[in-house]
């Protein structure tokens, strides 16, 4: 088994959700003595990668594994007895696997072989009928080759400890805007899955649209599980891990992801971006103790692939602290290192020397990985240091904590006017958007029309994505925000970056509402959580399994900080990783009497947010949308008239 301990180190034991997808993909490959071809959607191969490594593989009688569009696969591999398809259910893939069968067994074969589609975690009906449409249809049979269509259910993707990912890196434009309601049965499925595994949830909360569906559906699930005998009975003898589980839909809180984040992880993720628990940076920019070469050798190719988890004891303790603080904790851990190679001179006796050998190979690894984030610290310092990432601040600073503030509209021309790219302009105009409840109307199209001056009408599509997203929109009575930044504390006082007390530190001063929406529910209860907003979409499900020893046990026990609850934390859009730390600092409190556990759809920070809605904007203009912009200008908004609009 593959090294996996940073999963099993919380409160909950992780590892059994990686050890039940082996078991289950144990059972999509078969028969471990049959000659087997892997041939992967490039997508899948690291997250499959999390779960299953190579050495795994092999064992279970995979032998050679290669990537789409691939062709001839029985006169490249033709001891292969199956080749197996590894795909997410898009047509464009189907089109590829249909190609690459057809031209494999253009040719005659000696012995029939095996051609099996594995779709990740399912099929789509779509799919299905797209390989019906070239004659491909489950469980065919001819004397050249058999062809299937089976699932490989990977639906919980464990990425710490503390961490669940739903891997749906689309979930945030199919939910706000595709309106497709496939991420939420896909995010109730495997939350109800994740009963199977530690016991039924005594309580469900939850505030939103999306959120209050999962609910409804998990209700719905437990029902019929209840009516289940024997399904009732196995949840009966299990012991409640979890107990309550908190839905958020995303929308409640989508200033905070637009922010940028200030933990160490979070800066990792927004300048070079974190993919299931590792980042590339420029290799040459770190030692060749580092780079694992020898001196003298030819430099490798490529980026530096850096491994992020807690399996690592240094990134364990650096990623959730602010970036100010990972500097002086590099300085110090390093004088420590040198204090301990120091005592090595003094060593008199074998004992002595015994004892440090011992400790030789954890020095030189701890010694090895501060060296690695010396590095990754400075590459980000230099980027936070510039003059346009603090300029960036400092408008972020200004819409989180001024009501109604137009100040940022100078800074936002000027990035237009410097070419800075359209992201970079959208995140500020959505910033804007969500903090004052919209942006006034002569605001508004003034805005558009410089985006659409400068960086081209197809962006037309782009605002107009925004605005289905609920990103952009016209003021339109009192903004909520000013109302909540005051009534729940998210700007407080007084920040101690270096030695926080509050879940400010994530944002150098912005409390996420999420997190303290969060923390509310905790120290008040469900009425405060229930009246802060969005009465109508706040709920609250009981899952009575009172017959049941274990969980009639738990209840009659209070939450202390010796023996914490548990809390299922499930963001349905995404989260971010500063939002993960500031949960991390709730359930490390000296007082905490809770430990919290994340789910997401999938992780995100506001450029990947903005880019997923850019993503939708074709390259050119179609023609009718061109014709319909018209010719009349929008009145040019000037400092002096800015207070009235």
């Amino acid at each position: 088994m593959a090294a996996a301990g940073h999963l099993s180190g919380g409160r909950l034991n992780l590892t059994l959700l990686r050890e039940a997808a082996r078991d289950e993909l144990k059972a999509v490959l078969g028969d471990e003595r049959q000659k087997k071809v892997i041939v992967w959607d490039e997508s899948l191969i690291k997250p499959v990668g999390l779960i299953a490594e190579v050495p795994f593989l092999k064992q279970l009688g995979v032998y050679k594994m290669v990537r789409l569009p691939v062709s001839n696969l029985t006169e490249a591999y033709p001891e292969a007895n199956e080749y197996l398809f590894f795909t997410k259910a898009k047509v464009s893939m189907v089109e590829q696997i249909v190609q690459s069968i057809r031209e494999s067994t253009a040719r005659k074969q000696q012995t029939a072989k095996k051609f099996t589609v594995v779709f990740v975690p399912y099929a789509t009906q779509h799919c299905i009928d797209k390989f019906e449409e070239y004659k491909m249809t489950n469980g065919l049979k001819l004397p050249t080759f058999e062809f299937a269509i089976t699932e490989y259910r990977l639906e919980t993707l464990p990425l710490d400890s503390d961490v669940i990912s739903l891997d749906l890196s689309t979930a945030f434009t199919d939910l706000y805007l595709q309106s497709d309601p496939t991420v939420v049965h896909q995010a109730a499925r495997a939350i109800g899955k994740l009963q199977a595994v530690f016991g039924l949830y005594p309580k469900i909360v939850g505030k939103g649209k999306y959120a209050k569906d999962v609910g409804t559906i998990l209700s719905r699930m437990h029902t019929e599980m209840m009516a289940n005998p024997g399904f009732a009975q196995s949840l009966k003898e299990l012991t409640p891990q979890i107990d309550m589980v908190v839905l958020l839909d995303r929308t409640v809180d989508l200033l905070t992801p637009l922010c940028t984040q200030l933990t160490y992880e979070g800066l990792i993720d927004e300048l070079y971006g974190i993919t299931y628990g590792a980042s590339k940076f420029p290799r040459e920019t770190f030692s060749e103790d580092v780079q694992n070469v020898r001196k003298g050798d030819p430099p490798t190719p490529g980026p530096l692939t850096v491994p992020l988890t807690s399996e690592e004891e240094v990134f364990g303790k650096l990623r959730d602290f602010n970036f100010r603080k990972v500097g002086k904790y590099l300085s110090s851990e390093a004088k420590k290192i040198k204090e301990i190679y120091d005592e090595r001179k003094k060593a008199e006796t074998v004992s002595d020397l015994k004892q440090f050998v011992q400790k030789l190979p954890h020095i030189q690894a701890t010694k090895l990985s501060l060296s690695r984030h010396t590095t990754i610290a400075e590459l980000i310092k230099n980027t936070t240091d510039r003059d346009d990432f603090l300029g960036m601040l400092h408008a972020e600073q200004c819409l989180r904590e001024e009501d109604n503030s137009d100040k940022v509209l100078d800074y936002t021309e000027k990035c237009m006017g410097m070419g800075e790219p359209v992201s970079k302009i959208l995140r500020l105009m959505c910033m804007q958007s969500v903090a004052n409840g919209g942006l006034k109307p002569r605001l508004m199209e003034q805005y558009k029309r410089e985006i659409l001056q400068s960086y081209g009408y197809q962006h037309l599509i782009s605002l107009c994505n925004l605005e289905k997203a609920g990103l952009l929109r016209l003021q339109e009575g009192k903004p909520t925000f000013p109302l909540l930044r005051r009534q729940l504390r998210l700007i407080p006082e007084q920040i101690d970056e270096l030695n926080p007390k509050d879940i400010s530190y994530v944002f150098s001063g912005y409390a996420p509402l999420s997190v303290r929406l969060v923390e509310t529910l905790e120290q008040s209860g469900y009425q405060a959580f229930e009246e802060c907003f969005a009465r109508d979409l706040t709920f609250q499900i009981t899952q009575d399994n009172s017959s049941s020893p274990a969980q009639a046990q738990r209840k009659k026990r209070l939450p202390t900080s010796d023996r914490p609850q548990v809390v299922l934390v499930f963001f349905l859009g995404g989260c971010t990783y500063a939002e993960i730390s500031a949960l991390r600092f709730l359930s490390e409190k000296e007082d905490a009497v809770t430990e919290y556990i994340v789910g997401t759809t999938h992780i995100i920070n506001g450029q990947a947010m903005v880019d997923s809605v850019l993503s939708e904007t074709p390259l050119f203009v179609p023609t009718h949308l061109w014709n319909s912009l018209g010719d009349e200008p929008v009145p040019k908004v000037t400092a002096s008239d800015r207070g009235s609009l």
